[in-house]
């Protein structure tokens, strides 16, 4: 193990620019999906990290509607389930990462969308609802 991390130092800057490269063209696909099938939907552009923070359209409760996603295929984090007080219930935490880089990877997180909309109508919500 040592002998990789003597490898790898020297690369420590190139490697966390390739990722943040790959983070940055994940997150543009994920947020171009969901504004042209979930417009009703908003949320800030991390500053960092992997993942968005989803505000819901009221009255959408996040617990209710991530197990409506489950069904659809997509686990969601609600936001109360990260909140000591229990608030943000109508935020749900959506990663933007996958486990490794792939040719694929965009596709994927547009069919991830494509299945929100499935789930976001089957809860009752409309994809311009605000």
């Amino acid at each position: 193990m040592p002998a990789l991390a003597v490898r790898l130092l020297p690369r420590v800057d190139d490697l966390r620019a390739e990722r943040a490269a790959v983070l940055r063209t994940r997150l543009a696909g994920l947020e171009a999906a969901l504004a042209r099938e979930l417009p009703g939907w908003t949320w800030q552009r991390p500053a960092g990290g992997a993942a968005l923070w989803i505000r819901l359209p009221a009255p959408a409760g996040a617990a209710v509607f991530s197990q409506v996603a489950l069904r659809h295929g997509v686990e969601l984090v609600p936001g109360a389930a990260t909140d000591p007080s229990g608030d943000h219930d109508a935020y749900v935490r959506l990663p933007f990462t996958l486990p490794e880089p792939r040719l694929v990877e965009l596709v994927e997180l547009v069919e991830l969308v494509a299945r929100l909309a499935r789930a976001w109508a089957a809860y009752g919500g409309t994809p311009s609802a605000g």
